[in-house]
């Protein structure tokens, strides 16, 4: 699922005990008021500038209105006095303000404003971005520094989207000469190719260009380290696995879905379980829960800290971008402030980091998905858990769910996270998953089970690589079970109902 940045916001440590849980109904925060009542005012706010950013994009529709009817609800509900209505106007120009500044304006030092469909032009530049490699093709994205039209040679700057063929392979830090026609991206009735892309700060396309490698390895900073190494470990798990397992292994740790058949990932958004591969707090939720079981000995202070620094190193592990940064910021933010300070906190915590995150790029707000995903799932997690323990408790379900490797604390964060998030998905996918919730039950038990053979597989096969050929084999049996449940699941009629 999309970035649940700020899913940690449900770990709490429970009074003399070591470990890390999902906070009971007990110690939640009562109903009436969430932390909202607290700091009413710094919410509304930022919620009338959020709503400002929105209006400004999309103008008066549907999300907008709700939007906006949430906003006046909540001024209601949490008794702001009307004199308040002037900041929350005063709020809603600065979102609004916020997204026009924002809006690109194209010079002649700009790469796209050369887009020219009827000319071929020659660029040069480095590739910046771990590359996209899908099963037939790959998309570069390529920093570009020069171009060359009419034998002239002008300096620009900006960044293209390259789709060219799946071999020859390039790398990280090539330095690329590439031939083609620049081109804007392209509008859809229902989609804008060109504001997905605008959020990267992408705002041009080429396809299928000519491309001569001018330098290797031309550029060496920490990214092309670590991108190899990312490179290694799926080549490793290449080594000790077979397809698909191989690369759902990758996407599990490393959120790479190189290698992963288009059949497999239909059956993965049929059966809405597609959040497992995608790099979110998702992922970040598991590994604080992992951690935390596995160092239940250990004071609070050291299990937060030994965690945060865990996320740290997956960060830096699968390249650092901004929708895994995200996530890291609002998990080790959450996890300190809940040992730090009060659960009210949380919200506040929420509230400012998505205003912060809107103000540093407000394309997010309208144009990630996964960013939507990430507020609404948080949301989720933060207010809707108490609801489905109650839930699980009444169907007797929650007694029968294992603890061993938190896997009870896993299934709980997922269902609670989907709670709010299905409305997102709906919006933006036209696509509504009936069979997930029985997906996510029969699933994720698995799911940190083959997180931990994949990882303790390829460790182990560094030092002894029968030993991780063995390990290997543990791994692929809990990724074919959760493989097998996505297909069945899949399969079922009605799995799913396109809207």
């Amino acid at each position: 699922m999309g970035d649940m940045d700020k899913s940690f916001s449900l770990l709490k440590q429970n009074e003399g005990e070591s470990g890390w849980k999902i906070i009971s109904q007990q110690e939640r925060i009562t109903k009436k008021d969430f932390g909202f009542f607290e700091h009413r005012e710094m919410v509304l706010g930022i919620g009338a500038f959020l709503i400002g950013v929105w209006f400004a994009a999309k103008g008066m529709n549907l999300g907008g209105i709700i939007l906006g009817g949430i906003l006046i609800f909540g001024v209601k509900k949490l008794r702001v006095g009307l004199t308040f209505f002037g900041v929350l106007i005063v709020a809603f120009l600065m979102g609004w303000f916020r997204y026009e500044v924002g809006l690109p304006f194209y010079d002649p030092g700009d790469l796209a404003y050369y887009h020219d469909e009827s000319k071929s032009v020659v660029l040069e530049g480095i590739v910046v971005n771990y590359p996209d490699v899908r099963a037939d093709q790959t998309k570069l994205t390529i920093k570009i520094d020069q171009l060359i039209r009419d034998k002239e040679v002008i300096e620009v700057s900006g960044m293209v989207l390259a789709t060219v063929d799946r071999y020859p392979e390039y790398f990280y830090g090539d330095r690329l000469r590439i031939t083609g026609t620049i081109k804007e991206p392209v509008e859809f009735d229902e989609f804008s190719y060109k504001r997905y892309l605008q959020r990267y700060g992408i705002h041009s396309v080429m396809y299928y260009p000519r491309i001569k490698i001018v330098e290797k390895e031309a550029v060496k900073d920490w990214k092309f380290y670590v991108f190899g190494f990312k490179a290694a470990i799926e080549d490793r798990f290449n080594q000790l696995m077979p397809e698909p397992q191989a690369s759902f292994a990758a996407g599990l740790l490393l959120g790479s879905r190189k290698g992963i058949p288009a059949e497999l990932m239909q059956d993965f958004n049929t059966s809405g379980l597609t959040h497992i591969i995608a790099i979110s707090g998702y992922n970040i939720t598991l590994i604080i829960v992992f951690v935390s079981g596995m160092l239940r000995f250990l004071a609070k202070r050291w299990q937060t800290i030994i965690a945060s620094i865990v996320i740290i190193v997956f960060v830096v592990l699968v390249g650092g971008t901004a929708a895994v940064v995200r996530s890291a910021i609002m998990g080790v933010l959450s996890l300190w402030a809940i040992w730090f300070g009060r659960q009210a906190q949380v919200t506040r915590l929420l509230a400012i980091t998505a205003g912060m995150m809107v103000m540093w790029n407000p394309f997010i707000l309208v144009d990630d998905v996964g960013f939507q995903l990430s507020f609404a799932a948080t949301c989720g997690l933060i207010y809707m858990s108490s609801f489905v323990e109650n839930v699980l408790k009444k169907l007797k379900i929650y007694g029968y769910l294992p603890e061993i490797f938190s896997i009870r604390e896993a299934l709980l964060t997922t269902l609670s996270a989907q709670t709010l998030a299905v409305p997102v998905i709906i919006s933006a996918f036209g696509r509504f998953s009936l069979i997930a919730p029985l997906a996510n039950v029969a699933a994720v038990s698995f799911i940190p089970l083959a997180m931990l053979f994949s990882a303790l597989a390829l460790l182990g096969s560094y030092f002894w690589m029968g030993g991780g050929y063995m390990i290997a084999y543990v791994a692929w049996f809990f990724m074919e079970l959760i493989l097998q449940i996505a297909h069945w699941c899949a399969a079922i009629p009605g799995a799913s109902i396109d809207f």
